[in-house]
Order: C-alpha cells, then sequence, then structure tokens
C-alpha cells in the first residue's frame, strides 16, 4: 500500500489508495476524474471521522509526520478538496465554470 494508514483508520484505507495523494495538484486532477458518487462516498466516509483524524494527527509532530500519519493528514485534504464539489456544485466540475484543464495548481 502505497498510502497505508494508521491502524484505527484502517476502515479508510479504500479510500486513501486512491486519494491521499502528497500534492494539492495530484488531488484536484483525482477530483475531476469523478465520479461523482466516488467523491460523495469520499466525503460521507471521511467527513464523520474528521475529528478523529485531526485528534490522531496532534499527537505527531508536524511538518515532520511519520508516513502512515502524512497518509491521513493527505486524504483529510482530499476530502476538503471534494467538499465544495459535493456539498455545492452536486459534480466534479465547477457548474458553468471554464474549462477545469486551463486551471492549474502552482502550489
Amino acid at each position: 500500500m502505497a498510502h497505508a494508514l494508521p491502524a484505527a483508520f484502517a476502515d479508510l484505507q479504500g479510500y486513501a489508495d486512491r486519494y491521499a495523494l502528497p500534492t494539492e495538484r495530484e488531488r484536484h486532477a483525482e477530483r475531476l476524474k469523478g465520479p461523482f458518487g466516488d467523491l460523495k462516498a469520499l466525503y460521507d466516509a471521511v467527513l464523520p471521522r474528521l475529528g478523529d483524524i485531526r485528534t490522531h494527527l496532534d499527537t505527531h509532530p508536524w511538518p515532520n509526520l511519520p508516513p502512515a500519519e502524512q497518509s491521513l493528514l493527505n486524504l483529510a485534504l482530499a476530502l476538503m478538496e471534494v467538499a465544495l464539489a459535493v456539498e455545492s456544485h452536486g459534480q466534479p466540475t465547477v457548474p458553468f465554470g471554464f474549462d477545469h484543464t486551463r486551471f492549474r495548481v502552482w502550489f
């Protein structure tokens, strides 16, 4: 597993395998791939665990997180990447927005 999570979050491993990517650019690209049902499933699984994720990550020094904790942080960031799509747009892309292939994340 390239993005192994801490044991307490093993139930989220299937999402981490796809979404716990190390950069904003990679997470954004994965969000745009959809399908929307997959994004909603990620949102529904990770959002209720966000408090537990924060509590767990607070026990580790940042920015030098162990690999499993870094994957957990990346999964939480992936949730944030998909939240607007799920909560507002109802689709992976921005409705009536410009072509997403023109948008480049530089960070």
